[in-house]
C-alpha cells in the first residue's frame, strides 16, 4: 500500500498537481488525461470512428434518395 503513494501522476502540466485549480485549469487537466487514455488504450477511439463514417456514409446515401417518386408510383 505504501507504493501506491510513491507513484507520481505524470501529467504535461504543472498546475495539474495543485489540489485547487481554476476552471481553465481544471479543463485542461481534464483533456490531457483524457489525450493519455486515448493514446493507451485506442480501441474506444477506432470504434468511434468506424461508427462516424457509418452514420455519415447512411446520412449521405439519404440525401442521394428520391422520395419524390414513391409517392407518384403508388398513384
Amino acid at each position: 500500500m505504501g507504493e501506491q503513494n510513491n507513484i507520481k501522476k505524470d501529467s504535461t502540466f504543472d498546475f495539474c498537481d495543485k489540489e485547487f485549480k481554476s476552471f481553465k485549469e481544471d479543463v485542461l487537466c481534464s483533456q490531457d488525461d483524457l489525450h493519455k487514455s486515448m493514446q493507451d488504450n485506442s480501441v474506444g477511439f477506432i470504434i468511434f470512428y468506424v461508427v462516424a463514417i457509418i452514420f455519415v456514409a447512411a446520412l449521405f446515401q439519404l440525401s442521394t434518395k428520391d422520395f419524390s417518386k414513391k409517392g407518384k408510383k403508388n398513384k
